[in-house]
């Protein structure tokens, strides 16, 4: 397996008769992110069916904030909670090598999305409802196997103060207009009020107070992509 990531802070592993920790918005983390790029591929254009102009727009403006964010999850994943997972895991750790070779897959898979994406922004249907889908259908196997073999882990192994640091380190993202961008789309993902109010938890006041300005515009848009 190739060497890990530094660890990026002190871990305690978790202890037996220690709460588990809460993988409820790792996962809730992981529908949107497979929502989002189905929603892009179900919404792109068939090569001799451009877009009228409003929803070529929503397209390129949520393009944008997903595929920025998938990267963002498997770049963090891979600097953070793979390195603290075998921190804690030790003799039970999972060989995640074949999740690090899936993101290099959905990285190359995001960089032609991303390409696609600009040549529909500007008209040229070309091959983008071709790429997402195949990006959808590659996220979703990821995304389904990861759950299988991490999650277990993470709540055998992982303290729950650690995984809140992680998950900590998730919400400020790439930066505070990216995150306030991102937590609509995470609130419309929630199932339920636990569900919502779990990520309300995680979310500082000042980004939740952005998320209601940039919630009717995402909301918006992504409307316009369903219809």
């Amino acid at each position: 397996m190739s060497a890990l990531a530094p660890l990026p802070f002190p871990v305690t592993p978790r202890r037996p008769g220690d709460p588990e920790a809460d993988v409820a918005r790792l996962a809730l983390a992981h529908r949107a992110l497979c929502d989002g790029v189905r929603l892009l591929a179900g919404a792109a254009p068939a090569e001799e069916e451009p877009l009228p102009p409003p929803r070529r727009r929503a397209l390129a403006a949520v393009g944008r904030v997903v595929l920025r964010e998938v990267r963002a999850h498997t770049e963090r994943e891979d600097a953070v909670l793979w390195p603290v997972l075998a921190a804690c895991a030790g003799a039970h750790a999972a060989d995640l090598e074949p999740l690090v070779e899936d993101h290099a897959v959905l990285g190359e898979l995001l960089d032609r999305a991303g390409s696609a994406l600009a040549a529909s922004a500007a008209g040229d249907a070309g091959q983008a409802a071709a790429v997402l889908g195949e990006l959808a259908v590659a996220l979703d196997e990821h995304v389904a196997e990861e759950e299988r073999e991490v999650f277990p882990l993470l709540r055998r192994c992982v303290s729950a103060r650690d995984l809140a640091r992680y998950e900590a380190f998730c919400v400020r993202g790439p930066g505070l207009r990216h995150a306030a961008a991102v937590l609509p789309w995470l609130a419309g993902a929630c199932r339920d009020d636990a569900e919502r109010a779990g990520l309300r938890a995680v979310t500082p006041v000042p980004l939740r107070l952005l998320g209601r300005l940039t919630g009717p515009g995402w909301r918006r848009r992504t409307a316009l992509l369903g219809t």
